[in-house]
């Protein structure tokens, strides 16, 4: 989302919106393009969104609103990543 406003339009249980940022390294089910459903409210600007194999706190600047969608995304509709494999020089 662009602006804080837009947080106006975010319909508990019904709002699908689309991560905009890579958070994979929270969660490896949390690549970009993955969808969910806003199922509440962590703190002022941070949304729970609950995402087909996993439910989160996301900032409202990670995410955009899926116009036209509503309800909870099915495993089929997530972008398929292949999980990379992590190095002894990765942490």
């Amino acid at each position: 989302m662009k602006e804080r406003a837009e947080l106006d339009r975010v319909v508990f249980g019904e709002t699908r919106v689309i991560l905009v940022k890579d958070l994979s390294v929270m969660n490896p089910n949390l690549v970009e393009g993955s969808q969910g459903l806003v199922v509440g409210r962590i703190a002022n600007y941070t949304l729970k969104v609950a995402f087909p194999a996993v439910t989160v706190g996301i900032n409202w600047k990670d995410i955009e609103i899926v116009p036209g969608r509503t309800g909870m995304p099915t495993s089929a509709e997530q972008p398929k990543v292949i999980p990379k494999p992590r190095g002894s020089d990765q942490e």
